[in-house]
């Protein structure tokens, strides 16, 4: 008996010593921090598309990052804004210890104010780009997080209803 006692004792520590420092940064912390690398310029055919405002979410259950942005799209001098998202799978980027968008996508759009006289074109040319995969987004830059106790990166990631869960 005493030494099923000794053993769980020392099974109980074995475990703490192996168990993950996690570290949680909310939807809104990544919200922050994404905001100062927009807004985002990007030209398609003559057509202009602003990306700005972003908003993060995360969908744990799908494992799955979307950004909600603003789109202002300019064509020959007239514009209409949308609300766009853009939907991908987070990455872990060792080189420069940054979390981010690998193959981003713009999945949908919809107009909220149409300017234009005639917005067929820029409707035409934005709607091709659904589904093109976008410049990588940095959506955090570890280094620049203050993780008082962590100093490597970490081993795995995942999402949960509170945020994103960074695991050492």
């Amino acid at each position: 008996m005493k030494n099923h006692i000794v053993l769980g004792i020392l099974l109980g520590i074995l475990s703490l010593n192996v168990a993950a420092e996690q570290y949680t940064i909310s939807a809104k912390e990544l919200t922050l921090n994404l905001q100062q690398r927009f807004p985002v310029a990007r030209s398609y055919e003559g057509v202009e598309a602003e990306f700005a405002q972003p908003k993060l979410v995360i969908q744990n259950l799908d494992n799955e990052i979307e950004i909600e942005v603003k789109i202002t799209v300019t064509y020959q001098g007239q514009n209409f804004v949308a609300e766009g998202l853009i939907v991908g799978t987070p990455s872990f980027q060792t080189v420069d210890n940054t979390l981010r968008f690998e193959r981003p996508k713009l999945e949908e759009f919809f107009i909220n104010q149409d300017n234009m006289t005639d917005s067929t074109e820029a409707i035409k040319v934005l709607k091709q780009t659904i589904g093109q995969t976008l410049p990588p987004i940095i959506l955090l830059e570890l280094d620049k997080v203050d993780i008082s106790l962590i100093s490597s990166e970490p081993a795995k990631f995942s999402m949960s209803p509170q945020g994103l869960v960074l695991e050492y």
